[in-house]
This record gives structure tokens, C-alpha cells and sequence, in this order.
């Protein structure tokens, strides 16, 4: 990856999100991190935070990762992010439905370094 891209991931488990800063901190990557949706969207709204791909959690703590990519794609501003979803369990009902919401890809969890590199290139630089 040539110049600079931001990501950020959303992830309520503090030591996923420290994995993937790790696994990140040798590309040419800004890692922007939030806990939850409202820590997501303060960044992106209140403080203007502008990033190129969401690394999401399906199952955020008290929340349903469903609904927050379905807020993202109804709102105009956020509709056009890529999204790739992380997911513990392999429950293909949310990840077919979170498939029909747009999303571009998901990765199961324990995340692998060079699986995690290759769907973001992927998404970030389609051939």
C-alpha cells in the first residue's frame, strides 16, 4: 500500500484491537480504534475522523454489530465504507445477512495476520 490508509476497528475486547494494531503497525496504516458504536461515530462525527475501510465486530457488547452496519449503510455520509466483519462463532445466517447489507468480506476469529493483510488489501486495492 503506497500512501497512508486509515482504518479503524471496532471491537469491544481491548486485546483484539492491541492484535490487530500488531499485526497492522509494519504497513502503511492509521489504526483508529473504538470500544463500541459510540465511540465509532464521535470519531467520525464529532471529531471528523474520515477512514477507508471499518473493521467491525458482529458482537459487540450490548450491541448487534447487524444493526450498526445497517445504520452505516442508511447514512449518506457512511454508506460507501467497506466493512469487514470479524466474527467468533461462524453463524452464516448473520454473515449472509450482513452480506445483503454491503459488507465486504469477514474474517474468523482468531484473526490471522496474513489472512487479515490480504482482505484488507483486497478490499482497499481491487485488481
Amino acid at each position: 500500500m503506497t500512501s497512508a490508509r486509515r482504518i479503524m476497528i471496532v471491537e469491544d475486547s481491548p486485546t483484539v484491537r492491541y492484535q490487530v494494531k500488531l499485526m497492522l503497525e509494519k504497513l502503511n496504516i492509521i489504526l483508529v480504534e473504538a470500544a463500541n458504536e459510540v465511540g465509532m461515530f464521535n470519531l467520525m462525527e464529532e471529531y471528523g475522523v474520515r477512514v477507508d475501510l471499518i473493521i467491525m465486530d458482529l458482537t459487540l457488547k450490548n450491541e448487534n454489530g447487524l444493526d450498526l452496519i445497517k445504520k452505516l449503510r442508511d447514512s449518506e455520509n457512511y454508506m460507501d465504507i467497506p466493512v469487514l466483519i470479524l466474527t467468533e462463532h461462524a453463524d452464516m445466517n448473520s454473515v449472509l445477512k450482513a452480506r445483503e447489507l454491503g459488507v465486504s468480506g469477514y474474517l474468523r476469529k482468531p484473526i490471522q495476520k496474513d489472512e487479515l493483510v490480504d482482505r484488507i488489501q483486497g478490499i482497499l486495492q481491487p485488481e
